[in-house]
């Protein structure tokens, strides 16, 4: 089940059937589903907007998997497993949540690049100069929205400023009317707003890749990491330093630069978050060779083939199958 912004669209074309459930309340749609004898029922919106988990209450399908679209728990009964990986969640997360971990045999997020189907790769939709900054500067980016910036985050990300005097922090809200909220929300937290920038966004998935070709180094957040923008980052080379935690969601940076093999700036303290980042600022050689060992490991990694994902996908509906099955012989 998932929230689409034009009803159908492209997965029209893409499956044998397809129902629109938007006009269908949450019974009629569950009754929708379970007349149409569906073996196992993947959710991929948990609690994110436009979720359905009333559906899910009528338990339409002997088996439902929730999957993507949140990186948590949708804590309901009826939902038998949540998709995991070797990386994305501790190995007793099961003793803390109502549904049973399904380990894929890769990366969760599936990983689409853009980089190597373009030549050359696509530039920015502005130079440096004309956004207001400086050449030499060193710019951290945090493409994310409002409200992942934490308290603990933008005190982290004030430390790592004050650190590197010629430092910025780049955002690239969707709309520039955003901009006076950003500023405000890191001036509450010390950060002086002179120090923020903003990246414009772009109409189309390869300018939206291109924007990190402006800027160093990107800063995950904390306690909900990226995962879209972190993939989107290493796909253009661009150092990730993460901050792990114990839960699923603030496992992602993590989960991502550990299927890929770069795993140097996987942070396991806060101090050890900050002292990454300020390396990665001061240190141009060891950014050069993180920021080369990310395009030569995503040359010979199969974490973006998206045929392997699906077959991953494929063994782990079948692995909940059988386990459903099973525990009901």
């Amino acid at each position: 089940m998932r929230a689409l912004r034009q009803p159908g669209g492209e997965f029209r074309g893409l499956c044998e059937r397809f129902v629109n459930l938007a006009e269908h309340d949450d019974h009629s749609a569950a009754l929708a589903i379970a007349g149409d004898e569906v073996d196992v029922l993947v959710d991929l919106m948990g609690h994110s907007s436009f979720s359905r988990p009333g559906i899910l209450l009528w338990k339409p399908a002997p088996v439902i998997i929730t999957h993507l679209g949140y990186h948590g728990c949708v804590g309901l009964r009826q939902i038998d497993f949540k998709l995991t990986d070797a990386f994305a969640d501790l190995p007793d997360a099961g003793s803390f949540q109502i549904e049973a971990p399904l380990t894929l045999g890769c990366c969760v997020l599936p990983v689409r690049r853009i980089s190597t189907a373009l030549s050359p790769a696509p530039a920015p939709a502005a130079r440096r100069a004309e956004l207001g900054i400086a050449d030499s500067a060193i710019v951290f980016g945090a493409f994310v929205s409002l409200l992942k910036l934490s308290p603990r985050c933008l005190n982290l990300w004030r430390e790592i400023l004050q650190r590197v005097p010629e430092s910025l922090l780049a955002f690239s809200p969707g709309n520039a009317s955003e901009h006076s909220l950003y500023r405000r929300r890191v001036a509450g937290f010390g950060v002086d707003p002179e120090r923020v920038a903003f990246i414009p966004r772009a109409a189309d998935e390869d300018g939206d890749r291109a924007r990190y070709g402006l800027i160093d180094v990107v800063l995950d957040t904390m306690p909900y990491a990226g995962g879209d923008t972190t993939a989107a980052a290493l796909d253009m080379g661009v150092p990730v330093v993460t901050r792990v935690g114990e839960r699923h969601a603030e496992r992602m940076g993590l989960s991502l630069l550990a299927h890929l093999g770069v795993t140097d700036t996987v942070a396991h303290s806060d101090a050890e978050y900050v002292a990454m980042a300020c390396r990665l600022a001061n240190d141009a050689a060891w950014r050069s060779e993180v920021a080369a060992n990310i395009v030569d490991k995503f040359a010979r990694s199969d974490i973006a083939d998206t045929r392997r994902y699906a077959a991953c996908l494929e063994d782990a509906y079948a692995r909940a199958l059988a386990i459903k099955s099973a525990a009901l012989a």
